[in-house]
């Protein structure tokens, strides 16, 4: 049954309120749209929707959303999570019988295989009526607060990609298409992903050197990404690498694990060798087994630090004040326990 609150008219649905999706939700509100949100989180609906009455509503399902909305946004952790809400929650099966034409837009950073899967889903559902678009999207939640936000996009659809970009100019409107390939898009995003976290690693390791010889690991950075590395990754990075500041509210180290996983994925089935993705791997799984997958996934960092003799203790304490008690790396370290026993 649809929400009494709901509008008359067809506003743009938007799915994952995380910090992510909340501000594309923001961002098309700015715009100009109306929007109708759902999250398993429903107090986070309800906060987001009453900053703005009267343009952006809630709705209690996915499938409430989908009646709605013959264009929906999603954004959402994992290909776990994209997968539930497009199948067993009802995402596909509803636009499909409800609307005579519509798009799923996903800017989640997901497998290219889930995608691929997804844009056949939809077609089969509806008989090409239901597009799906893959538009990963690169941006910290400030940055895509800022409405600067880049997006990869690609569809098997060629119509869905120039209506899926004006839903996405919002959002600063940097759109890159990469074809007919619905799973395109989230190979480029994990081709940069990848490139982000190797940036982390190089940084780690080159500022250890830096410090164990007695030269400031600060200055050395500055120096750095004034010159030869002056570029908004390594100068932002490096002021979280070379601080050893890696307070949440961007993107968490958890989930730096899971792209680097899907990286590798795709590369074995792809028949690519990356050897230095293995290794990135083995290091966000041993900062996992630490406890820290609740701060940034620049706490990456830290093991090159801890491997030249570094006490890190009080950067991770001071980075993990503004945590939840649950997910403090003491009360994380003690469920793995309990889950090993």
């Amino acid at each position: 049954m649809l929400s009494r609150t709901l509008p008359i008219f067809s506003p743009i649905g938007v799915i994952g309120l995380g910090k992510m999706g909340e501000n594309i939700a923001k961002n098309l509100v700015l715009a100009g749209h109306d929007t109708v949100m759902f999250d398993i989180d429903s107090s986070n609906v309800k906060r987001v929707a009453g900053e703005n009455p009267g343009k952006m509503f809630a709705a209690g399902s996915v499938v409430e959303v989908a009646e709605r909305c013959d264009r929906v946004i999603t954004m959402l952790p994992n290909d776990k999570i994209l997968n539930s809400v497009c199948g067993e929650s009802g995402l596909i099966e509803t636009l499909a019988q409800y609307h005579s034409s519509s798009m799923h837009v996903s800017c989640s950073t997901v497998s290219p295989y889930t995608s691929r899967e997804l844009s056949e889903a939809h077609a089969a559902a509806s008989e090409g009526r239901s597009k799906y678009v893959a538009a990963p999207v690169f941006a910290r939640p400030d940055g895509l607060a800022l409405q600067q936000a880049s997006f990869t996009m690609s569809s098997a659809c060629s119509d869905a990609l120039a209506n899926a970009t004006a839903l996405l100019e919002p959002s600063n409107g940097k759109v890159f298409p990469f074809g007919s390939d619905p799973g395109a898009g989230n190979v480029t995003k994990l081709c940069g992903n990848f490139l982000i976290a190797a940036t982390i690693e190089s940084l780690a390791e080159s500022l250890a050197l830096a410090e164990a010889n007695g030269v400031d690991r600060v200055a050395v950075k500055d120096m750095l990404t004034s010159t030869i590395f002056d570029c908004l990754i390594y100068k932002g990075y490096g002021q979280r690498v070379s601080e050893r500041d890696h307070q949440p509210g961007g993107f968490a180290l958890e989930l730096g694990l899971k792209d680097v996983s899907l990286v590798l994925d795709t590369a074995h089935r792809s028949g690519v060798a990356m050897p230095f993705g293995s290794v990135m791997k083995d290091n966000f799984t041993s900062a996992m087994s630490k406890g820290r997958e609740g701060l940034d996934w620049s706490a990456l960092a830290l093991h090159a630090s801890e491997n030249a003799g570094v006490d890190v203790s009080g950067a991770v304490a001071k980075s993990s004040k503004s945590l939840p008690d649950h997910l403090k790396p003491e009360a994380c370290v003690e469920r793995r326990r309990e889950h090993w026993v």
